[in-house]
């Protein structure tokens, strides 16, 4: 499967919006809710506005992962970027229709371009304990295990742990 990976922008807002609708309840089984206000069109707008003003800032490179016909399979972003310590976290979300196909190595690996592409010598990312098939992303990434952090986040009403990695860039 072809994938292109390309900044987001306010035109995507119908896109997004349907992808975290339907991807919502499965999303919510590994990460905290975003929140009842979020799951609006107006809450999709406004948070993809945010993004866009923090991209304009150099703090953050949102991204959609879609197919050749511009399906969205999930997104990957580069946030908190520090111009300082030249380094970034990463996140992504791929829609469980296409989890087990590749789809969250391949986007990884190319946002780990885009770090480079911005200068950035280090990535940090966390995955929770039980999310055995992103830890397996990341060190498939080149990530290594650097700490463990207790109750980061309630899912499910139960708070969790994560595992925090780190991917510190070769210029390669």
């Amino acid at each position: 499967m072809q994938l292109l990976i390309r900044l987001l922008t306010l035109a995507d807002t119908d896109l997004l919006f349907d992808f975290e609708q339907q991807n919502r309840a499965y999303f919510e089984t590994y990460i905290e809710s975003r929140g009842e206000a979020f799951y609006y069109r107006a809450g999709v707008y406004g948070h993809i506005c945010e993004l866009l003003a923090l991209h304009q800032k150099g703090q953050h490179v949102p991204m959609l992962i879609t197919d050749a016909e511009g399906l969205l399979l999930g997104r990957v972003n580069i946030s908190q970027i520090d111009a300082v310590s030249a380094s970034g976290s990463l996140g992504y979300r791929i829609a469980e229709q296409h989890t087990g196909k590749g789809v969250a190595s391949r986007a990884v690996k190319y946002a780990l371009e885009v770090a480079r592409e911005y200068g950035l010598v280090r990535l940090n990312a966390m995955a929770s304990t039980t999310n055995m098939a992103s830890q397996t992303v990341l060190e498939r990434n080149g990530f290594n295990l650097c700490d463990k952090k207790f109750n980061v986040a309630h899912v499910a009403g139960e708070l969790i742990d994560c595992l925090c990695y780190c991917n510190k860039l070769s210029s390669v």
